[in-house]
């Protein structure tokens, strides 16, 4: 197994998180209670999403009921 040259690597993890941006996936969905940039923003920690951000994601992850949303898929 090769490992990927650094400059890839860069590439494809700004990649990622643009594309997480951009559509408010993950916890770029929530706005960061750390750097206070709003939903949808990067995170002034270059490459880096703090932990409080991703703590407020799961905690409404962990409110939202499946069946609802099962059920408005449905229809």
């Amino acid at each position: 197994m090769h490992a990927l040259p650094f400059p890839a690597v860069e590439a494809a993890l700004d990649a990622a998180y643009e594309t997480h941006r951009r559509f408010r996936h993950g916890a770029f969905a929530e706005q960061c209670p750390t750097c206070h940039v709003p939903a949808g923003e990067l995170c002034l920690a270059r490459r880096s999403v703090h932990v409080a951000r991703r703590q407020a994601h799961r905690a409404r992850l962990a409110q939202t009921e499946l069946l609802p949303l099962l059920a408005a898929v449905a229809r």
